[in-house]
C-alpha cells in the first residue's frame, strides 16, 4: 500500500474501515460465486446433452449393428443402412456429425469427410470396464471443441460380445443449448449478486445501528469522566486564580491556534480536552504551595513540577486518547530541552503540548493570579517574543500572534525581556 493510500485508511474510522472491506469482501463473492454457479451449470448442461447425444445414437441404431461390422470393412450396403439410420429427422436435427470407429483405430463409417484417427487413448478407455459403463467426454477440460460444438465419444455394444466393440464419435449442436443457458446465466448474474447485496445491506445496516450504539455509549462515559475531570480541573483554577476560568481561555486560546493551523477536527476537539485538563495534576499539590504569594523554593518547585505527571498518571485510564494525555504530561517542557518532566526538545515535544505552552503562558501572564496581577498584553506579547525558539515552538508563536491576537509575530525592536522570575516559579 502507497503512503498516501496509508493515510487515507489511517483517517477513517473503524465503521468506514468495515463497510470497505465488507463491501470489497461481498463484491468478491459475488462476482465469484456467479462465476462458479455459471461454470458448474454449463457443465452439468453440457455433460446431460453429451448423454442425450449418446442414448440417442445407442438407441436408433443398436438395432441395425451386427458384430461381423467390426470384423472389417462395411460393406456399401451397410454404409447405405446407416445413411438411411442417421438421416432421421430425430438425428439429424440434432447430431452434426457421426463417426464410427473400430477400437483398433479404423473408421468404419461417417456421415461426412473422414475425421482424424481415433484417439488412442479413447479407445483404451472404451475398452476398460470404466469404459463400458459410462461415456468418454472428449473435451479439454471443461470447455467443448468450440464455441457451438461439443464431442463425445460412445461405447458400441452389440449382442454376443462382452465388451465394446467399438466406438461412436458424435459430434452434436449446443447453439439450443447455449440458447436456453443464456437466460439462466442473466438469472444468475442477477441474483447472486442481488442476494449478497441484500445480505450485506442487511449487516451492514446491524453494524451501524450497533456501532452508533456503542458509540453513543463511549461518549456518554468520556462526558461523564470529562465532567469530573473538568470539575476538579475547575476548581483548582479557582484557588491557583482568582476567576477560576483559566482551562477555559486556555481551551478557547488553543482550539483558535489549532484552527489556524489547519488541524483536523479531532486535534481540534482532543486539544480543547487537554486544555481543559492540563492542570488537572495540581490537585497533588499542596494549597500551601500552590497559593504562596512569593517565589518557590527549590524544593516547593519540585513539588510543582510533578503536577505534569500526576495529571497524565490520574488520567491513564482515563477513556480519551493518547494524544491527549500526552499532550497534558508534556504540557511544560521547553523547545530548548529543559522543561520538565521528560526534557524533551524541539518536534520531540507533541504538537498539542507546543500549542498548549503558548497559549497557557500568556493566559497565566494575562490574569491575575494569588502571587501577582495581570501583565498588560503588550508586555505579555513581548515576553512571548522573547521566549520564542527558547521555551516555545516559535512557528506556533508566530501563529498565535498573528492568527488569534491579530498582530505582527515580527517587532521592529527584537526584545529581551525575560519571563518574570515569578512567573517561572510559578508554572501556569
Amino acid at each position: 500500500m502507497s503512503p498516501l493510500m496509508t493515510r487515507l485508511w489511517s483517517r477513517l474510522t473503524l465503521l468506514q474501515r468495515f463497510t470497505l472491506l465488507t463491501a470489497a469482501i461481498a463484491l468478491g463473492l459475488a462476482v465469484g460465486l456467479s462465476v462458479l454457479t455459471v461454470r458448474a451449470v454449463y457443465a452439468f448442461a453440457i455433460d446431460a446433452g453429451a448423454y442425450d447425444a449418446a442414448e440417442l445414437v445407442i438407441r436408433t441404431t443398436s438395432a441395425w449393428l451386427d458384430p461381423t461390422d467390426f470384423r472389417g470393412s462395411l460393406s456399401s450396403e451397410r454404409r447405405a443402412v446407416l445413411d438411411t439410420v442417421f438421416r432421421r429427422r430425430e438425428i439429424s436435427g440434432k447430431i452434426l456429425s457421426i463417426h464410427l470407429w473400430r477400437l483398433d483405430g479404423q473408421l468404419l463409417y461417417s456421415n461426412i469427410s473422414e475425421p482424424d484417427r481415433l484417439p488412442t487413448a479413447v479407445a483404451a478407455d472404451l475398452s476398460t470396464d470404466e469404459g463400458y459403463r459410462q461415456f468418454v467426454l472428449a473435451r479439454e477440460g471443461d470447455v467443448p471443441v468450440s464455441a457451438g460444438v461439443a464431442r463425445v465419444f460412445v461405447p458400441v455394444s452389440v449382442e454376443g460380445e462382452p465388451r465394446p466393440v467399438g466406438a461412436f464419435e458424435i459430434y452434436y449442436d449446443l447453439t439450443p443449448l447455449n440458447q436456453r443457458l443464456a437466460g439462466i446465466r442473466r438469472t444468475i448474474w442477477t441474483t447472486v449478486p442481488a442476494g449478497l447485496l441484500v445480505l450485506y445491506a442487511s449487516v451492514f445496516v446491524l453494524m451501524r445501528r450497533t456501532s452508533q450504539r456503542l458509540l453513543k455509549q463511549q461518549e456518554d462515559l468520556v462526558a461523564a469522566h470529562l465532567g469530573t475531570y473538568r470539575a476538579l480541573a475547575s476548581a483548582i483554577d479557582l484557588k491557583d486564580s482568582y476567576t477560576g476560568d483559566h482551562s477555559l481561555k486556555v481551551a478557547r486560546l488553543a482550539g483558535a491556534v489549532a484552527r489556524a493551523m489547519g488541524l483536523g477536527e479531532r486535534a481540534i476537539e482532543e486539544v480543547h480536552i487537554a486544555a481543559h485538563l492540563h492542570d488537572l495534576g495540581k490537585i497533588a499539590v499542596p494549597d500551601a504551595i500552590l497559593m504562596k504569594p512569593g517565589p518557590l523554593s527549590p524544593e516547593e518547585y519540585a513539588v510543582m513540577e510533578g503536577h505534569a505527571a500526576a495529571g497524565f498518571t490520574i488520567l491513564r485510564d482515563a477513556p480519551l486518547s493518547e494524544d491527549v494525555k500526552q499532550a497534558i504530561r508534556h504540557n511544560h517542557e521547553r523547545w530548548d530541552g529543559s522543561g520538565y518532566p521528560d526534557r524533551l526538545a524541539g518536534g520531540n515535544i507533541p504538537l498539542l503540548s507546543r500549542i498548549l505552552a503558548v497559549v497557557d503562558a500568556y493566559e497565566a501572564m494575562t490574569s491575575d493570579r494569588p502571587y501577582r496581577r495581570a501583565l498588560p498584553q503588550e508586555e505579555a506579547i513581548a515576553r512571548l517574543r522573547a521566549a520564542a525558539g527558547t521555551q516555545f515552538d516559535p512557528a506556533i508563536v508566530a501563529v498565535f500572534l498573528r492568527a488569534v491576537l491579530k498582530v505582527s509575530p515580527a517587532s521592529p525592536e527584537r526584545t529581551s525581556l525575560p519571563l518574570r522570575p515569578d512567573l517561572h516559579k510559578h508554572p501556569a
